[in-house]
């Protein structure tokens, strides 16, 4: 059969890797459409998961027509309208955080309208609802969905997230629905059936975990029960056979832990759930000090949640026994950051969280997982329908207190090692793994894939009879609401975001793609040129092989495996890509948040040629600038640029003048040493960059010193202690 997967991004295949593998090892042809490649990260799996399965497809879903913008725009009102008709229900009545930012994602109009509704009572909203429901339902897929299912013509259509506020999926769905093409909806996370959009049109099957998603299905959602299938948790089966990749050892080395302590961990949450953290861990730590006990010097391990990591630049628990791992966050996208992730919860006594799915992750490594049902997070915990599954008396595994102090005192029993093993069991049974927990959830997904693919094909649906009349009078209103899409975009500059991939786009669409040369400082190369260039090529499907980098001699080796060719460059060259895209906005790139920089570069460990025949001591330190560590050493200053760089790619580490050799030393995975007085807004930045992005292998260690530190430290064995 040939299946056709609606993504919201790529990034969202790694939850899907066993279905996948397993639908490629039963013949099946399986071809992914997703919007954006957000990040080289997120494509870089995409392409690891299409070699893997050799009957995978991807590429970018249609973009919307602009002739169709209004109609476009009213939908999407429409539909967030609806989206927020639900939580008017009661079942929302204490799900405040919920019904808050449901009520906030809707047009003003729609939440007047609510609230007159609300006034008659659970009839008068199930009345709004169904208006709502019956006149998006009037609305056609849009052309540019239904061409897309036509042309892809798969057996089964499966969507993915269906549930996102106004539901661009829907538009795959009802185009595969007039069109006669099955469809089927395998819900994605634990939350999706409660806290976001409506599913608007019946899906052939709806795959869910287990019975309590299966009740929210036709309670909340209003899908037929028949319809309903379960199959386990698919995103959590590669945990059960997971192993640890670190000795207790090496994982407390990595992270900055004392070895031999217990580690309790803290794993942060989304910004919806805890926008800021930091104080209350602040609290939590002190808390934990001030019981004693096995607490009072226990390792506290915080790993920040990696798209809610703003509130950590800069951050210093102070506390001797605590640590920040990754210090920004880590998306667990590939194998080497998905493995951190698991070491994390691996070597930890216990796991501490406010809410957040990898409280259900520490369950199936079997670990006791605690919270803290603090007030300021009442709306996000108990003002949720999805959390308080955690904590039911019957199933849930969490061991939560009121207060810090009986958190504390619950934590050390953990520590003491209190066994959670029956509380764990009782609930991956009841929520993770129904059929047994033996039993993984990937073939249950592929086994109702394939029954729903041999069903007879479904009767072309058209919509409400109604439906052409509806349209004709939603036409006025479609065309005001094009004014209003437009009004935005005209009145807001373009962002630094939409203008890179612009840039992107409309040079990957010649035959052959020029980018350089950077001409300004190399710290300046090292740190954005390059990064941009491989995140350019890594998210823009074809471009490496059409893309000829131009860059000055001294620093043409730095580009090796960017792009199909790298030639040595004068001033003057016109490229399609050029560097001013960048060095213009050095200082914001540098200074916004960490998602904002990581989705517009990637970095990438580089490789040093060898040396060509220069001779060198087998352990040495490099060094610049009259630099003079303990050991053996090898002046840079004699050397070439090509030539350093080699010489540099052998060494242990750089001791010497800030500058682009300490960077390159940092960027091969080596340490390194820079002297520096004072650095100003630029150089501060850079630092920064390379200490926020740069601190976790493979890459290494930059250390800046003053030189009154240095000369100090006689022949630098101090601040070179780390080489």
């Amino acid at each position: 059969m040939r299946l056709l997967f609606v993504l919201r991004h790529p990034a969202a295949v790694r939850s899907l890797h066993g279905v996948f593998r397993l639908l490629d090892r039963n013949g099946h042809e399986v071809h992914l459409g997703f919007q954006n490649a957000k990040s080289g990260d997120a494509h870089r799996v995409l392409q690891q998961l299409a070699e893997e399965c050799t009957s995978l497809t991807f590429d970018r879903l249609p973009r919307r027509a602009p002739e169709a913008a209004g109609w476009t725009q009213l939908t999407k009102e429409i539909r967030l309208s609806s989206d927020s008709f639900r939580y008017l229900d009661p079942r929302y009545e204490t799900a405040d955080g919920l019904r808050a930012r449901g009520l906030a994602k809707a047009p003003a109009s729609a939440n007047r309208i609510g609230e007159l509704a609300a006034r008659g009572g659970p009839r008068g909203v199930a009345a709004l609802d169904s208006t709502a429901r019956w006149l998006e339902r009037s609305l056609p897929a849009p052309p540019h969905a239904q061409r897309f299912v036509a042309r892809q013509a798969p057996d089964v259509l499966v969507a993915t997230h269906l549930n996102e506020w106004g539901s661009p999926q829907s538009d795959y769905v009802r185009a595969a629905r007039q069109l006669g093409v099955r469809t089927a909806y395998l819900v994605f996370s634990w939350d999706n059936l409660t806290n976001k959009g409506l599913v608007r049109d019946v899906p052939d099957r709806v795959l869910v975990w287990n019975e309590l998603q299966k009740r929210e299905a036709v309670e909340l959602q209003h899908l037929p029960a028949e319809r309903v299938r379960l199959t386990g948790a698919p995103a959590y089966d590669h945990w059960f056979d997971w192993q640890p990749a670190t000795t207790s050892e090496e994982f407390c080395a990595r992270v900055g832990l004392e070895p031999g302590r217990p580690i309790v961990l803290y794993v942060c949450s989304a910004q919806f759930v805890a926008s800021n953290e930091v104080p209350f861990i602040r609290d939590w730590i002190a808390a934990l000090r001030a019981h004693g006990g096995l607490l009072a010097d226990a390792g506290v391990l915080v790993r920040p949640h990696p798209r809610n990591t703003a509130q950590w630049r800069g951050v210093d628990l102070g506390d001797a026994h605590a640590s920040i791992w990754p210090r920004l966050g880590e998306e667990p996208v590939d194998a080497e950051s998905r493995q951190h992730y698991f070491d994390s919860i691996f070597h930890a006594a216990a796991v501490v969280g406010i809410n957040t799915s990898a409280q259900i992750e520490a369950a199936i490594v079997d670990r006791p997982v605690h919270t803290i049902l603090a007030e300021e997070f009442r709306r996000t915990q108990l003002g949720t329908l999805h959390f308080p599954y955690l904590i039911a008396d019957d199933f849930g595994h969490l061991y939560a207190a009121r207060t810090l102090a009986e958190h504390a005192a619950l934590l050390e029993g953990s520590l003491r090692g209190d066994d959670c093993h029956e509380r764990n069991e009782r609930f991956l049974r009841r929520f993770v793994r129904p059929f047994g927990l033996d039993v993984p959830a990937a073939p249950k997904v592929v086994e109702e894939l394939e029954a729903t693919a041999a069903r007879p094909l479904p009767v072309p649906d058209r919509g409400p009879a109604a439906g052409a009349v509806v349209r004709l009078a939603l036409a006025p209103f479609a065309a005001r609401a094009a004014r209003r899409a437009a009004a935005p975009e005209r009145d807001r500059p373009p962002s630094l975001n939409r203008v890179l991939r612009g840039r992107v786009r409309a040079a990957a669409a010649a035959d052959t793609v020029a980018a350089g040369p950077w001409l300004d400082d190399e710290v300046g190369e090292l740190l954005y040129w390059l990064p941009f260039l491989s995140w350019a090529e890594a998210t823009t499907p074809g471009l490496r092989e059409r893309l000829v980098v131009h860059a000055r001699p001294s620093s043409l080796p730095w580009y090796a495996g960017i792009g199909s060719a790298r030639v040595a460059d004068v001033p003057g060259f016109g490229p399609r890509l050029e560097p001013a895209l960048i060095a213009g906005h050095r200082l914001e790139l540098a200074d916004r948040h960490r998602g904002f920089l990581q989705r517009l570069t990637k970095f990438a460990r580089l490789t040093a040629p060898a040396p060509d025949g220069i001779e060198l001591p087998e352990r040495f330190v490099a060094v610049g600038g009259g630099a003079s560590p303990e050991g053996e050493t090898v002046d840079l200053d004699g050397y070439e640029p090509a030539d350093a760089f080699a010489v540099l790619g052998r060494s242990r580490g750089y001791v010497g003048p800030y500058g682009a050799p300490a960077f390159l030393a940092v960027l091969l995975g080596l340490p390194a040493v820079a002297i520096a007085d004072e650095l100003d807004e630029v150089a501060g930045n850079d630092v920064r960059v390379a200490t926020d992005f740069l601190r976790r292998p493979t890459f290494g260690r930059l250390r800046v010193v003053g030189a009154d530190e240095a000369a100090a430290a006689g022949e630098l064995p101090a601040v070179g202690a780390d080489i």
